[in-house]
């Protein structure tokens, strides 16, 4: 049974839409070290870029530029859920880089 994400596309491969187009170019003849340090540095990036959406969403709700609250409460959550993710990334390599380091050779 698969099932399909709101995107139709299978399966969790990134943040966001813009990260899975940045990183489906570029794989070319990397190894997989090369690859997963792209795709964490472009995680990380995207990350950084929803932050600072929701920062500047926030600011200009405080200023009076804005007017829609809602907006500004799913720019802040979209960044906190994408923080999140990167953080369980980040948590699961380095718990498969313990385990690894463990293994009796």
């Amino acid at each position: 049974m698969v099932i399909k994400g709101i995107g139709g596309s299978p399966g969790v491969y990134g943040i966001s839409s813009p990260l899975q187009t940045k990183t489906a170019g570029k794989a070319g003849n990397a190894s997989p070290v090369e690859d997963f340090s792209r795709m964490f540095g472009d995680m990380v990036g995207t990350v950084n870029d929803l932050q600072g959406q929701a920062d500047a969403a926030v600011q200009k709700l405080a200023t009076g530029e804005s007017k829609g609250l809602h907006e500004v409460m799913i720019s802040m959550e979209k960044s906190s859920v994408s923080f999140q993710f990167l953080t369980q990334v980040r948590n699961k390599a380095l718990d498969a880089y313990h385990e690894i380091m463990r293994m009796q050779i």
